[in-house]
């Protein structure tokens, strides 16, 4: 072995580095002896320095995302207002996100940065494998939850018959099935025959051909779809603004449903947003991990050194995505915020001192004629409850107006009868 060899060797930060150098073809030491910027395969490219950074962010983001999402699957859970359709395509995604942070990012810590070096191809091939299911899973549901927008923007009036609780389940496990099927073809799709035990690169083990064929399948795909339908969702929104300033001037009396119907496509719209932030964190998130795959498809085995740091930043940036997602909803739906506050017990005492409101329209009712009636002579106590005892409550308010409609209206004919029968019998009498 020449000088420069033993001197690059003497770098290594571990002995598996030095193990790798001792085991490397003569043709690969001439070319690192030729080429000082080539130290070695995957993580033994990497410094002490550099390891501790990508553990300490991994270790970080997990927490974050573990905290989130598992906010988000306890909401959906216990709060009967949350449990729309859009909701619980986002408690899958939550779920998923949920397993790529104890199954995944371990998994690349593991393996990515050299804490189990010796690995035998089809673990590493395995490893590899599982971590792609839970990439796949993300992607595919966050594609998911926008058709499910885009219905639900596009076609409100039959969305509720189309996108039933048993469609939903369909198509989670749809997502599941393909994701499977798509990542278990590795198994028979790969690099295992040039796999070099000293390091497990969970890239190089899958074969480059397949490694194109996902990124065009589960990335450039979904994404073509997701800007086609918000490209949609946008077009009628713009459409449907003039409607909805129409609605609102509506006369509360005149027409109830329309009033339902212009309040139910606003929620629609805000949802849609909402997913449109996801979708837009989700393109900056995996579009760099997306091209750097391109590139290492691209870029000969000899340089892979070169772009492996390259691909852990991408990789770290998109396994960051699943952090944001939960912030998202709780900067945008005030439902969620407060379901995260309760969960995590910030509102106890706010809700403890409304237990003795009223929250049905018997209770309501009480209510009234205990305390009076609100400001300007309205029956509207103020209650915080969910949307569906705010709908009862109101439609009650409504038959209790009619009520007192036609109460004026009889007392008026039974006055006028009245005096009517009174003016008779005094003509009579005279």
């Amino acid at each position: 072995m020449s000088s420069q060899s033993s001197q690059l060797m003497d770098e290594c930060v571990d002995s598996g580095c030095q193990q790798r150098f001792s085991n490397m073809p003569s043709e690969v030491l001439v070319s690192s002896t030729t080429r000082p910027e080539l130290r070695c395969a995957g993580y033994l490219c990497l410094t002490q320095s550099q390891i501790i950074g990508f553990f300490v962010f991994d270790i970080v983001i997990a927490v974050v995302i573990l905290i989130g999402n598992t906010l988000v699957i306890l909401s959906v859970a216990r709060t009967p207002s949350l449990r729309s359709q859009n909701n619980i395509f986002l408690a899958s995604l939550a779920v998923v996100d949920f397993l790529l942070a104890i199954i995944c990012i371990p998994l690349d810590i593991i393996a990515g940065l050299g804490f189990m070096p010796d690995v035998s191809p089809w673990a590493c091939l395995s490893l590899s494998a599982v971590i792609a299911t839970m990439v796949f899973l993300t992607i595919l549901h966050i594609t998911v939850v926008a058709f499910d927008r885009f219905l639900a923007i596009t076609s409100p009036f039959t969305y509720q018959q189309t996108m039933t609780n048993g469609r939903v389940a369909c198509f989670i496990a749809g997502v599941w099935l393909i994701t499977l099927v798509i990542s278990s073809s590795a198994f028979a799709w790969n690099n295992v025959h040039e796999f070099d035990d000293t390091a497990c690169d969970l890239l190089f083990i899958q074969d480059k051909s397949y490694r194109l064929l996902t990124v065009l399948l589960i990335m450039c795909v979904p994404l073509t779809l997701m800007s086609y339908w918000y490209f949609r969702i946008y077009r009628v929104a713009r459409s449907h603004r003039r409607r909805i300033a129409a609605l609102e001037r509506v006369l509360e009396t005149k027409a109830f449903a329309q009033a339902k119907y212009g309040t139910t496509l606003k929620k629609d719209l805000k949802a849609a947003v909402t997913i449109m932030f996801v979708f837009g964190l989700f393109v900056i998130g995996w579009l760099p991990a997306s091209f750097m795959t391109i590139i290492d498809v691209i870029v000969p085995d000899v340089h892979r050194d070169e772009v492996y740091i390259y691909e852990l930043i991408c990789f770290k940036i998109a396994f960051s995505n699943s952090a944001m997602n939960p912030m998202i909803y709780a900067a945008r739906n005030m439902d969620f915020r407060r379901a995260f506050a309760r969960q995590l017990g910030l509102s106890q005492k706010k809700s403890t001192s409304r237990t003795n409101e009223p929250t049905s329209p018997v209770k309501i009712g009480q209510h009234i004629s205990k305390h009076g009636r609100g400001r300007r002579g309205k029956s509207e106590p103020t209650v915080e409850s969910s949307p569906g005892q705010l709908y009862n409550r109101r439609r009650w308010m409504s038959d209790e107006r009619q009520k007192e409609t036609r109460e004026s209206k009889d007392h008026r004919e039974k006055k006028k009868a009245f005096s009517g029968s009174q003016y008779y019998t005094t003509f009579k009498g005279t």
